[in-house]
């Protein structure tokens, strides 16, 4: 039947979790909670097992978004996939949030993923292109500096979360919105087993430039 995989994502607005299994999912919800994560994502993750008709005991890997996005969803994420493997004996994967973001479309098209950061600047990281951008924290005329490079050489895609708080000037170019989802998060993991960690190994990666603070 395949390895059970049980998905999160916090790292963003909504809260994502999916039972995944065999390269498909069994089930994705995703909710807008807001501040209430930590007191309802164990609620929201027993549901979705049950909905899916699995236990706890089947699941054989946590896989979670370890950033960048908003510093609370990822902590409560993290900390609630890292315990919860630890007790069930499994390892974890690590998967990034811009991965996540880019992972429908990047073997049909190059993505540019971008995420809001706050004061002018943006998490992003370029998937499928020739000329890679690393995951980090940039400023928005980077951006577009960046793009304005891949113009002639190849249609990068640029996708967001939130669309509505990206504003790349001069481009002429539209910024697709992507809703996150743990099924996404599952089928990364799937596809490579060997990124999975120890619990407590598991480490954030919030991509913040820390001369921006």
């Amino acid at each position: 039947m395949g390895k059970l995989i049980l998905a999160l994502d916090c790292s963003l607005r909504w809260t994502n979790v999916a039972v995944f299994r065999g390269g498909g999912a069994l089930i994705s919800e995703r909710r807008d909670i807001g501040r209430r994560q930590a007191a309802e994502l164990p609620l929201i993750v027993k549901d979705a097992l049950s909905a899916a008709g699995c236990s706890f005991g089947q699941v054989d890997l946590l896989a979670v978004t370890n950033g960048p996005g908003y510093f609370t969803g990822i902590r409560v994420g993290v900390s609630y996939a890292a315990a919860l493997a630890y007790g069930l004996g499994v390892k974890v994967a690590p998967v990034s949030a811009l991965h996540m973001l880019a992972s429908r479309r990047m073997e049909q098209t190059p993505q540019l993923v971008v995420v809001y950061a706050g004061q002018e600047r943006v998490y992003a990281a370029s998937f499928g292109c020739e000329d890679a951008l690393p995951a980090g924290e940039y400023k928005k005329c980077e951006i577009e500096k960046w793009l304005s490079a891949h113009e002639k050489r190849e249609n990068v895609e640029v996708v967001s979360d939130d669309p509505g708080k990206i504003f790349l000037t001069g481009l002429g170019r539209e910024v697709l919105q992507v809703h996150p989802d743990a099924s996404d998060v599952a089928r990364i993991a799937w596809r490579s087993f060997d990124t999975a960690v120890h619990p407590m190994e598991l480490k954030v990666s919030y991509h913040r430039n820390p001369f921006s603070l």
